[in-house]
């Protein structure tokens, strides 16, 4: 499966599963979601809004928490014009950061 972005997703029909990647730009943990976190990445081509049950916040918790570059793999539901990945895997992939060429 190759890694979709933003742009891509808007092409994609929903239920589909995807992988996608990006910068963290946000995580958040309301008190009201009962357990449930979101993220935004944000790629060269714009924002992808993840949602997070419980059950895989609890078992990647050290990667939603601790990384600033995700590779995230779910399902991309579509609803009123809004885009969102239902993650079931979730892999700090910072490390690539290193590979990408120093602009001078």
């Amino acid at each position: 499966m190759k890694v979709s972005t933003a742009h891509d997703l808007t092409k994609l029909d929903t239920n589909t599963n995807v992988k996608v990647a990006g910068i963290v730009t946000l995580r958040q943990r309301p008190g009201t979601a009962n357990g449930v976190v979101f993220i935004s990445l944000e790629d060269e081509t714009g924002t992808i809004n993840i949602i997070c049950w419980k059950n895989i916040y609890n078992k990647f918790h050290h990667e939603i928490l601790q990384s600033k570059l995700l590779l995230i793999e779910g399902l991309m539901q579509k609803e009123n014009g809004s885009v969102n990945i239902i993650a079931n895997s979730i892999k700090d992939i910072f490390k690539l950061l290193k590979l990408l060429p120093s602009i001078n």
